[in-house]
């Protein structure tokens, strides 16, 4: 067992002693992933439209394809992953009230991630989980509306697709009743702990 699993494990005896019972509401990473571009979707389609019928006559498109295009693709998802993931941190950091300090960076298959490391009461862990798509998905939107193009449009659905499966675990916390919600360290979702 890693160090992470084993500071989640304690993190989790220590609230069953204090009476808390515990749900797991976890996925697998291939089920996030699919089920999260179908979450993504109908933001992606909205304002895929808007940009269609309000922006494309005036937005720069590039004269780019094959090779060229791949390489702007995966820089575009190559710096979003990573400000994407940073924004959970600062999201956890601010709604838990203890900085950095809760927050943990990691890096598996060459992709970062970042995970929550205590108990959080469920707005302040929504908080954190919900502010890459806030920022990121409708920032991408604004941007779009001062420079359409094809790299902000591309971006715009980046950020979207990649909070596909922030959504569904955010969707999942607002069904929650009142709870501690436990950032899970391995897998996409988390712990809920009742009383």
């Amino acid at each position: 067992m890693d160090k992470h699993s084993e500071n989640f494990e304690k993190m989790k005896a220590q609230l069953h002693e204090q009476g808390y019972h515990e749900k797991d509401v976890t996925i697998t990473s291939g089920k996030a992933m699919i089920l999260g571009v179908f979450y993504a979707l109908p933001f992606v389609i909205i304002f895929g439209l808007l940009y269609r019928f309000l922006l494309v006559e005036r937005a720069y498109l590039l004269e780019v394809s094959g090779l060229s295009f791949y390489i702007i693709f995966i820089a575009i998802i190559a710096i979003s992953v990573v400000i994407h993931e940073l924004l959970h941190g600062v999201g956890w950091a601010v709604a838990s009230g203890k900085g950095w300090n809760v927050v943990r960076f990691n890096i598996n298959a060459m992709m970062p991630s970042c995970a929550c490391k205590v108990a959080l009461e469920k707005k302040s862990y929504l908080f954190g989980v919900l502010t890459p798509f806030v920022v990121l998905g409708f920032g991408s939107v604004f941007f779009i509306f001062i420079y359409p193009g094809t790299v902000s449009f591309l971006t715009m659905i980046v950020n979207f697709i990649s909070a596909g499966a922030d959504l569904i675990i955010a969707c999942n916390v607002l069904k929650e009743r009142d709870s501690l919600i436990a950032d899970h360290p391995k897998e996409a979702g988390y712990i809920a702990f009742y009383k």
